[in-house]
Order: structure tokens, then sequence, then C-alpha cells
């Protein structure tokens, strides 16, 4: 069978897509140009739509709503942000939180207890009020024991202005201080993918996940054992594909084109 034979089979099989968030779906307010008719169309034919969002500092409710403002369904366990992820992957414990309200309202509904003398975890997440306080802290607890956890490593995120800093900076200025690596819970590390498929009760290889981020969500979706497809709204470029770690499966400029993907003349015969 050609490849195209094979694309095509593939697409009309397809039970479910994950999609990234951040210049994916939206930036910032706004949604992406042909985002939101694309999930509709796909909800419509049944197939199942989550999300799957390295952004931690805002809890999942949050994002269903600004979903929903943009004309989109959202229920309450379609959105798995990597805060959610590592609450339900660590046992629960005392942890030091270096984030913002979504990393703190999932711990807590997991049942973590915050301290910052003698935590199990240092957890750092997003938080635009990260500082050298909070640096030395970690720092500290870390070199007395505390297991290291971040919630993501994405080094930038795209904004409707153009490119902010992301949770990895954070990250890399703790693990610069104590040498130390992290445990990373978010893509493009497994666990926060397999929490969605499990969600889902599909398996990867009956789902495609969409993302714009060559170092997170491509890699994630691979290890996951699913297709992917690198759409070019948000932080990548197609300049960047020669240094990915792992090559997506399908490059889209837009959802017009990755609409026209799916819906080629032989998948739907």
């Amino acid at each position: 069978m050609d490849a195209s034979g094979s694309r095509n089979r593939f697409f009309m099989s397809i039970k479910g897509v994950i999609l990234d968030l951040d210049g994916t779906v939206y930036r910032g307010d706004e949604a992406v140009p042909g985002a939101v008719e694309l999930v509709r169309d796909l909800c419509t034919r049944g197939i199942a739509i989550r999300y799957a969002t390295n952004r931690a500092n805002r809890p999942g409710t949050e994002v269903c709503a600004q979903l929903r403002d943009m004309g989109l369904a959202c229920g309450p366990n379609d959105v798995v942000t990597s805060s959610d992820a590592t609450a339900a992957y660590l046992k629960p414990g005392r942890v030091y939180a270096i984030g913002e309200s979504g990393l703190l309202e999932a711990l807590n509904r997991r049942g973590f207890i915050l301290d910052d003398q003698s935590p199990d975890y240092v957890i750092v997440s997003f938080d635009r009020a990260f500082d050298y306080q909070k640096l030395s802290v970690a720092t500290r607890l870390i070199g007395k024991g505390a297991q290291f956890v971040a919630t993501n490593t994405d080094r930038a995120l795209r904004v409707a202005d153009g490119i902010a800093p992301g949770t990895g900076s954070i990250v890399a200025a703790v693990e610069t201080a104590t040498g130390v690596a992290p445990l990373v819970i978010g893509k493009p590390e497994r666990p926060l993918f397999e929490m969605v498929l499990q969600d889902m009760g599909l398996d990867g290889a009956d789902v495609i996940a969409v993302g714009d981020n060559l170092d997170t969500d491509i890699p994630a979706g691979h290890a996951a054992g699913m297709r992917t497809v690198l759409i070019l709204t948000g932080i990548s470029t197609r300049a960047d594909l020669a240094r990915a770690p792992i090559a997506p499966t399908w490059v889209v400029e837009t959802f017009a084109e990755l609409r026209a993907l799916i819906d080629s003349p032989d998948s739907r015969s």
C-alpha cells in the first residue's frame, strides 16, 4: 500500500484526537483560525476530543470556561494540565510548590500538604512571581533530600504579542543551582498523555496528537504510541524540523490544511 493509502485508511479509523492548547487551539485569548470549526466537526463524527496542556498555572475548569467562550463544548475531564498529571502521578505527601493557582489547586485536591521546611517534593511549575528567594528555598530543600519534580520544561510559550519565558526557564535555574535533574511529568515525557489516554479508554494507536511544539508535543505523542501532527501556528517553525528530536508524522501550516488532510477524497471513500 502506498503512503497516501495508508494515511487515508488511518484517518478513516481514528477514534480520538488530543490537542495542545497554547499556540495550537488558541493564542492568548484568541482562537487560532479554523481550530473551533475543526474540533466541532470532529465531535459530530463521534471522534473523542481531549486537551492536554503543559501550561500548569491555570485550573482545568478555568481553561474549560475559556474554550466554552470560544464556542467549544468542554466537560470536566476534557482538559488535563501538567499540574493535574503531576498531582495524580505522585504519592500524596508534603510539598514545596513553585507555581500558581493551577498547581496549588491540583495538589490540594489530591491531599498534598504545603511545607517549606521538610517536604517530600519540590515541585516547579510556571510562576510569574518566581524570584531569588524561591530559588534559594528550592535549592536548600532539594539539597536536604526533597525530590525535584517539574510539571513541564517548555522553554518558552507563544502569547498574543510574541514569545514569553516558560516553565523550563524556571526549572533550568533550579537544576543549575542544585545540579539535580528533575522528574518531569508533562510533555515530552509520557505520564500526561498516558493519563489522557486512560481517561479516553483508547489505545495510542487509535489517537492522533496535535501540537505546535517539536520539543514537547511531538516526542510525547510518539512516546505514548500516537501518530502526531505538528501545526505551525505556535512556537515551532518549519526550519526547526532539522533539529527536532522526534519527527512528526505530518506537518501542516493551518487547521484548514489539517482538515484537508483528514478529508482527502480517498479517506472518505
